[in-house]
């Protein structure tokens, strides 16, 4: 999926990200931001992931990919927007939630 959605985005690759105490990789960039995309079964590893490209950067955003989280998981993900940006991928559509401050 991570490919699919490089290409289709037309994004690069993820390159270390120096925290000062730890390297981490993306699954892709953006437009200068650092992505990663997770599925719904394991979307808390994602959200840990682009919360330390957010402390590496000062940006970064997190694509789920789901067939419909239910509300909690959503209102959870809208709480989230608010420090990062957050995309649902559903049926090939991607769907930006909250304030996502940056167009995929």
């Amino acid at each position: 999926m991570v490919n699919t959605l490089r290409v289709r985005l037309g994004c690069s690759g993820g390159s270390p990200i120096d925290l000062g105490f730890a390297k981490v990789v993306p699954d892709l960039v953006c437009g200068g931001v650092p992505v990663e995309v997770e599925c719904l079964s394991s979307f808390y590893c994602g959200v840990g992931q682009a919360l330390a490209y957010l402390y590496g950067v000062g940006r970064a955003a997190l694509v789920l990919i789901a067939d419909e989280p239910r509300p909690g998981l959503r209102d959870f993900l809208g709480w989230l927007s608010q420090l990062l940006d957050v995309y649902l991928y559903v049926g090939g559509e991607l769907i930006p939630l909250g304030r996502a401050r940056w167009l995929l």
